[in-house]
Parts: C-alpha cells; sequence; structure tokens
C-alpha cells in the first residue's frame, strides 16, 4: 500500500533519538571502516607492487570468482535475518529468533560447501573453456575453500548488527580480518613467496578470522539467552517467510556479481589478465565512493524494520532523507579526490605501470557516487518488503549490464568495463528511487535534501573550473579541503549535526562553524 506524503514535523522523540543513535552508531563502525580501509588499502598496495601484472591479473580474477560464490551462498541471507530477527525480536519470538539463525547459518555453509565441490568438478572446462592464463584456474582451486567462510562472515556480520552494539562488530571486522591478512602479504613479501603461496595465506587469515567471529557470537547468544542452559527451550524454523522474502533477492546478488565479476571474467577471456589487472587495481579505490553508503546499510536495514513493525512509517521517511544526506556529503570529498586527483593518485599508488587506470577511477567513481548520493534506496525497499519490484528490476538491469559489457569491453577493455559498470549502476538507482516514490512513498527529493543535492552540484561546478585553470595537484586538494568543510556547513540543517553528536557543542568554535540546531532554533522560537 503506497504511503502517503511525508509530513514537515519531526518523527516522535523516541524514534528520532533511535535515528540518532543509529547515525552514531553507524559512525563508530564508519570509524572502524577507515581502519580497516587503511589496512586493505596497505595490502592492495603491497601486492600490486610485488606482483607481476599477469599474476595480479590472475589472483584478482580468482578472487573475484570466489566473491561471487560467496555471494551465491548466502541466497540473500544477511538481508533476510537483518529484516526479519528485529521483527521476531520485537514480538519477543524467541524459538523464531533460534530457528532464523539455525536457517541461515545452515544454509549458506551448505551452499558454500556445494560451491567447492562444482569447481572442482568443472576444474577442466574452465581451463579449456573459460580463461586465458592457466594460472588463474590453479589459484582458484585454492581460493575456492573461501566460499563457505566469506559467506558465513557477510551472515555474522549481519547477526552482529542486528544482536549486538557496534562495538561488538568494530574489532572483528575492522580490525582483526583485515590485520590477518596484511600479515600474511606482508609474510609472502618478507620470504619472496609466489601467487600461490599469497593465496595460502588467504586462506589462513580468512579461517582465523572466521574462528573469532564464532567464539563472539557463541558468548553474544548465550548473554541474549538464545542458546545455553538457561534458555527458554524451543525452536521454530520460519524458512517459509524467509525464504519468500530472500530468494527473490537473490537477483540483486546476481545484478551485484554481473556488474563486478562477470565483467571481470569477461576481460580475462578476450583481453587477458594484463585488463584484469588494470581494472581491479582502481576498483577499491572507486568504491571508497560507497564506504559510508555500506557502512550505513549495516544499522539502516534493522531500524528501518523496526520502525515499520511499530507502523511508524513517516518515521522510515525521515530516517532515510536524513541518512541519505548523510552519506551524500561525507562521501563528496572522497569522490572529489578520486576525479579531480585521479591520475597523481594512481601513479603514486601503484606506479607508472598502471598510469592509464586513472581514467577507469574516474569512470568508476562518477557511478559509484551516484550510488551513494542516492542513499540507501534498495535498503529501504528490502524493509518495505518490495521483493517483487526489485527483482523485476535486477531482471531488466541484469540484461542492460551484459548487453552494454558485450559491446564495450572488446572494443575498450578495462574502459568499457568501467562505463558499462557505470551505466548499469545510474540505471539501477534511477529505477529504484522510482519504485521507492510511487510504492512506498519515501525518496521525495524536497526541502534541506534537495539543497544538499544542489550545493553538490555547485561544489562540483567549482572545481571542473579549478581544473580547467591549474593542474597542480596540491592546489585541487587544498581546494577539495576547503569545498567539503563548506559543503558540511551549507548542509547543517539536513544533517542536524549538533543534536546527532551534542558533544561538538563542547568544541571550541566548532558550534559557531556549524550553526545552531533544529532543536535550538525551536527553543529560541
Amino acid at each position: 500500500m503506497n504511503q502517503p506524503d511525508l509530513p514537515t514535523e519531526a518523527p516522535p522523540a523516541g524514534a528520532d533519538g533511535e535515528l540518532r543513535q543509529h547515525i552514531r552508531g553507524s559512525s563508530l563502525l564508519l570509524f572502524g571502516r577507515v581502519i580497516a580501509i587503511f589496512l586493505n588499502f596497505a595490502t592492495q598496495v603491497l601486492t600490486v607492487r610485488y606482483l607481476s601484472k599477469g599474476d595480479y591479473g590472475a589472483f584478482s580474477w580468482a578472487i573475484a570468482v570466489v566473491t561471487m560464490g560467496s555471494t551465491l551462498s548466502l541466497l540473500s541471507m544477511q538481508k533476510v535475518v537483518s529484516r526479519f530477527l528485529p521483527i521476531y525480536m520485537e514480538k519477543k519470538d524467541l524459538p523464531a529468533q533460534r530457528g532464523a539463525i539455525m536457517l541461515a547459518v545452515g544454509s549458506t555453509l551448505t551452499l558454500g560447501l556445494v560451491i567447492i565441490a562444482v569447481t572442482f568438478a568443472a576444474r577442466g572446462w574452465l581451463t579449456e573453456s573459460l580463461v586465458s592464463n592457466q594460472k588463474s584456474v590453479g589459484l582458484l582451486l585454492v581460493l575456492v575453500v573461501l566460499v563457505p567462510m566469506q559467506g558465513l562472515d557477510s551472515l555474522l556480520h549481519a547477526l552482529f548488527a542486528v544482536l549486538a552494539s557496534p562495538r561488538a562488530i568494530f574489532f572483528r571486522r575492522h580490525i582483526l580480518s583485515p590485520l590477518f591478512r596484511l600479515a600474511a602479504v606482508l609474510t609472502i613479501i618478507l620470504t619472496a613467496g609466489s601467487v600461490r603461496a599469497l593465496a595460502i595465506g588467504y586462506l589462513v587469515a580468512g579461517a582465523l578470522g572466521i574462528g573469532a567471529y564464532l567464539v563472539l557470537l557463541r558468548s553474544l547468544l548465550a548473554r541474549l539467552r538464545i542458546i545455553g542452559r538457561e534458555a527458554p527451550p524451543g525452536v521454530r524454523v520460519p524458512a517459509g517467510e524467509m525464504y519468500r522474502f530472500g530468494l527473490p533477492l537473490v537477483t540483486t546478488d546476481i545484478l551485484w556479481f554481473l556488474k563486478t565479476t562477470v565483467v571481470v571474467i569477461i576481460l580475462e577471456a578476450i583481453r587477458g589478465t594484463d585488463a584484469v589487472a588494470e581494472f581491479r587495481a582502481v576498483v577499491p579505490l572507486a568504491g571508497l565512493n560507497v564506504l559510508i553508503l555500506h557502512n550505513v546499510r549495516v544499522l539502516y536495514l534493522p531500524l528501518a524494520s523496526r520502525l515499520l513493525a511499530r507502523n511508524e512509517f513517516d518515521s522510515v521517511g525521515t530516517l532515510y532523507s536524513r541518512t541519505s544526506a548523510w552519506i551524500t556529503v561525507i562521501s563528496f570529498p572522497i569522490f572529489a579526490v578520486c576525479v579531480f586527483l585521479a591520475a597523481p593518485v594512481t601513479t603514486l599508488l601503484f606506479g607508472d605501470r598502471y598510469s592509464s587506470a586513472s581514467t577507469i577511477l574516474i569512470v568508476l567513481a562518477v557511478g559509484q557516487y551516484v550510488d551513494a548520493a542516492l542513499g540507501v534506496n534498495l535498503s529501504t525497499l528490502n524493509a518495505f518488503a518490495r521483493v517483487r519490484f526489485i527483482a523485476s528490476v535486477n531482471c531488466l538491469v541484469a540484461i542492460f549490464a551484459v548487453a552494454l559489457q558485450f559491446i564495450l569491453v572488446p572494443r575498450w577493455g578495462a574502459l568499457g568495463a568501467g562505463i558499462a559498470a557505470t551505466a548499469t549502476v545510474v540505471v539501477q538507482n534511477a529505477l529504484n528511487q522510482t519504485g521507492l516514490i510511487r510504492l512506498a512513498g519515501v525518496g521525495q527529493f524536497r526541502g534541506s535534501q534537495l539543497r544538499v543535492y544542489g550545493a553538490v552540484g555547485v561544489s562540483i561546478g567549482i572545481l571542473l573550473a579549478a581544473r580547467s585553470l591549474t593542474s597542480k595537484p596540491w592546489i585541487i586538494a587544498l581546494l577539495i579541503v576547503v569545498i567539503s568543510g563548506c559543503l558540511i556547513r551549507w548542509s547543517r540543517d539536513a544533517l542536524d549535526i549538533t543534536e546527532t553528536f551534542p558533544e561538538l557543542k563542547r568544541v571550541p568554535g566548532l558550534r559557531a562553524f556549524l550553526g545552531p540546531s533544529k532543536k535550538d532554533h525551536h527553543e529560541s522560537s
């Protein structure tokens, strides 16, 4: 049922408090993710510089296929538990909570093991028909063991977001796992190991990370009395409603790896591992544009589901608009660096061998920032359970994505892959945003949120003009810092910063910069 237009007044105090707590919790996870980004980035740069271009391309190909397998093994269970587990908790349905967790974990592990078996059975076909570099298949046969590990890692991450505070995720997800991978790469470099040894190091790092997660999960479930001697008896496995919700959402995952993994497979088959290396080297850089978006999604869907379970539809609209504004503003400096400093950043990080990849970075960054700026439209559709619409959009966009890849990749190689990926992201978000407005009554651009997008447009125009006048990186970097600060100032009404983070009022000079909060305006009137 369509929801009416959102009112202009603030949501109830309780919901508004949850919204602020959501942003604060997301900020803690963001701090952890920034640490993880730094560690993962160091890992990637060391890997790219240590391996030959061909070896890095083969390793990236294998990692991309493993990521696709781990995503398939989930059957969207991470999204299912993010939506249904908060509802079962609101209803205090402990048997359903226990059954949902058991079903999600069991399903993910079983499918992961099946994918490992299928990969080994198909190794001959892969070697003869799909790849140009046989080393890629050898690395895949080592790394495929990561499929159930990565699937379980994503599922446990979603479970912790629902069951625990963000602090429970902080250490394991953002500190421990990246450190394990960095240690593996450093060990290989110091011992002059091969790319195969690096793959084995990734397996060890993955196993250690999952082991730590399982220990923490057992302790958490016992503390919540979901398992253990003191836990009330009874299990109800809500398989029907979980699979009815989750299976259509698999199309979202399929679309995701059509944009990220299938294009790598096509690149390897048509242009070889060097083209894969160029494309994959800058993908993590462009992916920083959706760092805030992915970080916010962890807590966003459980909160939106709780609000809908209480029929607080207006609060969901406020949650959506303010979250979107935060993502747009905080992601802007990342976008600006990726676009206006692409060449010096790419060369600095990866060397002259990858200088041509700077154009690919610009193209990918544009698409990723569009994805970030439109906010959490897909997560909001999930919260409203508009799974048929999501599946229909995903099928249409998947056809568009594959057709575009086969047209552009043979002609322009890695750059064509980047153009196809960005065009796919833009089309998908346009359709999702339209559906969100029509089917849920959420997502209209109005008021302070519309002013945020206008300020971003002005900021991009200023940087384009400056880039045409000077090519000195330090001038552009300084201008990005100044404009990003001004953007925060211009967007303070949409962000309501000093109410979300009241401790900032005590920082000398910062309150004057940010201006009075909405609450201050209300009290003065």
